[in-house]
């Protein structure tokens, strides 16, 4: 397995690697049409951040072979700061990590985290956050095991007029996910 910078190329992969994770991990929780309606098919919007350099922002690929089985992206907590904000002092945050359900327990997100973790501790983002579905048990045992522990805060997230309850999880400064 190999881990390198995503890109536009990437992008049909990833949105189907990114909704066969959904259906795995979030039924019974998020409604099932919601989950039978998502699209293969990347946005516009979707490839353009792909093709965009931010610079405090990043998408990275695991590649088994010539697959791409799981992606992660990264950037400035964008509930704290803006783009413009962001950079050394401002926390950093995992906007999305997912690992196709064939290559779930096999490394690959534990892999992706770690490049993740290194990239926003290079960038000075710490402490680094995630935004969990409450009930999204996958998640919350790989985010532990990880070393992420809930801080507290609590929100909801929008999804096709629902609102969906999401939990803060951080990892400590000094985790090194090992």
């Amino acid at each position: 397995m190999r881990i390198r910078t995503g890109g536009p190329a990437d992008a049909d992969e990833i949105m189907q690697l990114k909704n066969a994770s959904w259906r795995a991990a979030y039924a019974g929780i998020v409604a099932d049409e919601v989950l039978a309606g998502l699209s293969d098919e990347p946005s516009d919007g979707f490839v353009r951040g792909l093709s965009h350099r931010r610079a405090h922002a990043i998408t990275l690929v695991a590649e088994k072979g010539p697959n791409v089985i799981g992606f992660a992206t990264v950037g400035w907590d964008r509930r704290e700061s803006t783009e413009e904000e962001a950079g050394p002092g401002v926390p950093g945050e995992v906007w999305a990590i997912y690992v196709h359900p064939d290559h779930w327990g096999r490394g690959a997100g534990r892999a992706l985290m770690r490049e993740a973790q290194k990239w926003l501790t290079e960038e000075g983002m710490l402490p680094i956050r995630v935004w969990e579905l409450v009930g999204n048990q996958v998640g919350r045992r790989f985010y532990e095991r990880y070393g992420f522990t809930p801080d507290g805060e609590r929100d909801e997230f929008e999804l096709a007029g629902r609102a969906y309850p999401i939990e803060r999880l951080a990892l400590p400064k000094d985790a090194t996910g090992q």
